[in-house]
């Protein structure tokens, strides 16, 4: 039987040093959030276990999908080794091509206590409060399950935030156009409440599969533990729910509506609400001994790594049965990119063929309409090192319009980027630097003095790249016209930017620029403006400082 706890036991007999155990009493509002953010600096980015949250009886556990070897680790149903990221694609691909249907089971551990009606109490479980700008207390790990009022054979499992409000209440934002919305407006149309289940803390699969964007989400499940998953009746709505899961709430999402959020989203910034849902809760059954699960929202790289994955995955086997010869090495969405930014290894064959590397490229911005920069590199780079990246695009890319640099214009895109227009389009580029390498002697940091810089970084340690952090209020498109002239790349950044960190470097980039407005290309250099443009509205989450 495999459920979270077999999964923990495997981490820490794998993977020791990636699950900690913490004992310190803290607090459900802000203190799990600092700790978290602590320790994502370290290698390894460990997953949490918080064994006393003050005022509560269950411990709470997080950041599980917050490294890449920890989901590796949960594709138990692989066949072959799973030691790459490409590896982890590639048997991705295989797992979701199969099914193992789910047993049904009268009993499980999820039923080991049951509260319903008057003793329903949800303000008892420890859900946190992230952020001072939120709303609230907010589940963040709850698989929504439902049928399909049309075809009610169909169980479908999403995600959805959802606000703590009451005893036995919670607003809720369904995601525009998924299937959870779709069964809602459904039964809306019949005028009937929508019955749901809410999941809480299961066998890390079972949220992949939900992150896949599928339905049939059990059976897909099966396929990636290597067994059939085991299901048990709901109490008191006709949903079947994980016999071994930690906690599920049952109830209905009604035709009431009420104001949600803000809360904050991938991009790191606050979002309000794209659906304003009631959900009333009649039961919530657990295990005697529950842990809470729960998923570090914003821009943690375990919400960006959970919600990427199964797409990335997707892209990359894409790619690679559509290129005519072997094309891709590896693929990578960094965090620190939200999932603005693609960087792609070329094979070295592949790269040499002129133009072939503009069509990996096209391809990629194609299959994934959240992407707004896709950078083209040399097999020997390794994507996963911002570094080396961003040293290769000024050192082997010809930086004009047409030659090393293409762009699109008005190109469909996701509205939660903070930089995109009203109407939900954003410039989209593609860098190719595959090419030969070329000499960048960059300009001296002691060169650097222009109103409006307060401070310029050379993170490289050379004139490849130059980071200038600029004072509120100035003109960083002025600054670059005057101070890209040589080849490298520049990139101006707000004050609120660590520009020594290349983390927040991109972070700050990739959510505030439209290629298409802020790149300024001239004498072989790329300036880039990753400042706030004018008239921007987006508010960064933030935690009391103590």
């Amino acid at each position: 039987m495999r459920d979270l706890r077999s999964y923990l036991d495997k981490v820490e007999r794998f993977l020791p040093d990636q699950l900690v155990k913490v004992k310190e009493p803290l607090s459900h509002e802000y203190d799990i959030t600092r700790r978290i953010e602590e320790m994502a600096r370290i290698p390894g980015n460990p997953a949490l276990l918080f064994e006393n949250v003050k005022g509560f009886s269950q411990p709470v556990l997080v950041n599980v999908f917050g490294h890449v070897n920890r989901i590796k680790l949960a594709l138990e149903g692989a066949r072959n080794p799973v030691a790459t990221r490409p590896d982890m694609y590639r048997e991705w691909g295989s797992l979701m091509a199969k099914t193992i249907e789910p047993t049904t089971v009268t009993i499980g551990p999820v039923k080991d206590v049951i509260h319903q009606g008057s003793y329903v109490d949800l303000t008892k479980l420890p859900i946190l409060r992230f952020y001072e700008q939120d709303a609230g207390r907010y589940i963040t790990s709850g698989l929504v399950a439902a049928r399909d009022p049309d075809r009610p054979e169909i169980v479908n499992l999403s995600y959805a935030r959802m606000q703590l409000k009451g005893r036995a209440k919670i607003g809720t934002t369904l995601h525009s156009r998924g299937n959870m919305w779709s069964y809602f407006e459904k039964s809306k149309a019949k005028g009937k409440s929508l019955e749901v289940a809410v999941i809480i803390g299961a066998h890390p699969a079972l949220y992949l599969a939900t992150a896949a964007k599928i339905t049939g989400e059990y059976a897909i499940t099966g396929s990636l533990i290597g067994e059939p998953l085991r299901l048990v009746k709901a109490e008191t709505v006709d949903i079947p729910v994980p016999a071994d899961a930690e906690i599920v709430l049952e109830g209905r999402i009604t035709l009431a509506e009420e104001d949600e959020g803000p809360f904050t989203e991938y991009s790191g910034y606050l979002s309000g609400r794209s659906t304003r849902n009631v959900l009333e809760v009649d039961c919530v059954s657990m295990r005697r001994d529950a842990v809470y699960q729960t998923i570090m929202p914003s821009n943690s790289d375990e919400h960006l790594l959970l919600s990427g994955l199964p797409k990335q995955a997707r892209i990359f086997g894409a790619v690679s049965a559509f290129s005519p010869i072997p094309a891709v090495r590896d693929m990578s969405w960094p965090v620190s990119g939200t999932h603005y930014v693609c960087l792609v290894s070329m094979n070295e064959s592949a790269s040499k063929v002129p133009g072939y590397a503009k069509q990996i490229g096209t391809l990629v911005l194609g299959l994934d309409p959240y992407l707004k920069l896709v950078l083209l590199l040399p097999s020997g780079v390794d994507v996963d090192d911002l570094g080396a990246c961003l040293g290769a695009a000024a050192e082997r890319c010809d930086m004009t319009t047409g030659s090393g640099i293409e762009m699109l214009h008005n190109v469909f895109c996701h509205r939660l980027d903070p930089s995109s227009s009203q109407d939900g389009t954003a410039s989209k580029a593609i860098i190719v630097a595959t090419g030969p390498v070329k000499t960048v002697k960059g300009r001296k940091l002691l060169g650097i003095d222009w109103p409006g810089i307060d401070e310029a970084v050379q993170p490289l340690g050379d004139g490849r790249l130059t980071v200038l952090i600029m004072s509120q209020g100035s003109d960083a498109k002025d600054a670059l016209r005057r101070l890209v002239k040589s080849p490298g790349v520049t990139i101006c950044v707000d004050n609120d930017i660590d520009a020594s960190d290349l983390r927040q470097v991109v972070w700050g980039m990739a959510t505030r620029f439209q290629p298409a407005d802020d790149f300024i290309m001239q004498n072989g250099g790329l300036g880039i403006d990753g400042t706030k443009p004018e008239g921007w509205k987006a508010k960064r989450a933030t935690i009391p400082f103590v």
